[in-house]
């Protein structure tokens, strides 16, 4: 059974941590991952691989690397960009 250990800091990363199985099949990173993260895309998946967020037994990987059984992975997203500026915005208020 695979152990994922998921700790999402907001204003910095998405980490998941990952203990492959002993009985894991040869099967490539995305495909695995992808699997394994809920919620995520297999672009994001192999953007992350691209950009060396995805680290196998702590290193990085490429994305034709086959996963092997008990391999401990590691995929440190960085946050989306967002839009931290506020505008002002005019509301019209009646107050007695």
């Amino acid at each position: 059974m695979n152990d994922i250990d998921k700790n999402t800091n907001s204003e910095l990363y998405e980490h998941h941590n990952i203990q492959v199985d002993q009985h894991q099949s040869l099967l490539r990173i995305d495909k695995f991952l992808i699997d394994k993260i809920p919620g995520t895309s297999r672009n994001k998946i192999q953007y992350g691989i691209q950009n060396g967020y995805v680290k196998v037994n702590k290193v990085v990987v490429k994305q034709n690397y086959k996963v092997k059984p008990l391999d401990k992975i590691s995929v440190s997203f960085p946050a989306p960009p967002r839009n931290d500026e506020i505008i002002p915005e005019k509301i019209n208020i009646n107050i007695k």
